[in-house]
């Protein structure tokens, strides 16, 4: 919350105009080289101008063009794939610890889905590897479970769901699944239709909402984008988010199993002994098929050829070293 100009502490940037609240915002905040930075080897050079008020696709043209805007955050793969054609700009694409999942609707009364072989059956019934190529624009990375493969917690013994039409459609069929709702946001509307592709080849009819969260009890999976902006910390900010009496996500009941490895977790000080903690958390997220697993999208940004961009791992926007290029 930038509320007055300053320099905000001992960071590299100062607000020299403009505010940026939760409530209210400038037109537009623009951040200089605080002279005053304690570290004189890494002092900023460029001045950054944050436009709260361009629509996004001007500025994705505006950057496509060579224009005033140099950094457009959080493309949609269309947007990336726009981009991409342009001789002024490119994709910076960032592999980052991001997750998309299908959260599966098993706290409404009389839910299927608390079965823990129907939730396995939904899993088998997805071809990931078309998903991501249609519906993400290959813009991703297939993962077995919630922890990316290099990150902290990461379950190397874990392998993603295979893709077996067949037998999910012998257990969906058997469960009387004849028809299910996705909720999602239009933002994944290619992926959504990328999944009503696998049911319907699974003998399951698909009704799509792309309203963005699910209303009332009368939906089955629900498609959340969530990212880990911890360093080595997913039980807090992924795993807890999901499954956590306080998450908000979570859509089931109670799971004793999982409450007892979030309290040893808790009262685990070592880092190896919590890595072994986040890896069965993981296994056993996996195992009992939780959610519908699908990929981990990549962060995307149209970024000016005058500006060198190298984006966190967290996805948060973070200025620390600047480049800039006449």
């Amino acid at each position: 919350m930038i509320d007055a100009a300053g320099p905000w502490g001992t960071g590299p940037f100062e607000v020299k105009d403009g505010t940026s609240t939760l409530d209210k915002r400038a037109p537009v905040v623009t951040l200089a080289p605080n002279k005053n930075y304690w570290n004189k080897d890494r002092m900023a050079k460029a001045t950054f101008k944050f436009d709260n008020v361009i629509s996004k696709q001007e500025a994705i043209e505006e950057v496509m063009n060579g224009g005033k805007i140099h950094i457009v955050t959080e493309l949609l793969p269309q947007e990336a794939k726009q981009v991409e054609k342009s001789k002024h700009a490119k994709v910076v694409k960032n592999d980052a610890k991001t997750i998309l999942v299908g959260v599966f609707n098993q706290s409404a009364p009389n839910s299927k889905w608390t079965d823990v072989n129907l939730r396995k059956a939904a899993n088998l019934a997805v071809d990931r590897k078309a998903v991501l190529k249609d519906g993400g624009m290959g813009y991703g990375t297939i993962h077995p479970s919630f922890i990316q493969k290099g990150q902290f917690g990461f379950n190397k013994s874990l392998k993603p769901y295979g893709h077996k039409p067949d037998e999910a459609k012998k257990a969906l069929n058997a469960a009387g699944v004849k028809q299910i709702t996705i909720v999602a946001g239009e933002g994944h509307k290619g992926v959504v239709d990328a999944l009503a592709k696998n049911f319907e080849a699974a003998g399951v009819k698909v009704n799509k909402d792309m309203s963005g969260a699910p209303k009332g009890d009368n939906w089955d999976i629900w498609l959340v984008e969530h990212f880990d902006w911890s360093p080595n910390y997913p039980m807090g900010v992924v795993f807890r988010e999901f499954f956590g009496d306080s998450g908000g996500f979570r859509k089931m009941k109670n799971d004793a199993k999982f409450e007892g490895l979030q309290t040893k977790v808790l009262a685990t000080t070592g880092n190896k002994e919590q890595e072994k903690l986040m890896q069965e958390m993981d296994k056993y997220v996996y195992d009992n098929a939780n959610v519908l697993f699908l990929y981990s999208p990549a962060k995307l940004y149209a970024v000016s050829n005058k500006v060198n961009f190298v984006p966190y791992k967290t996805t948060v926007l973070e200025l620390v070293e600047s480049g800039w290029k006449k």
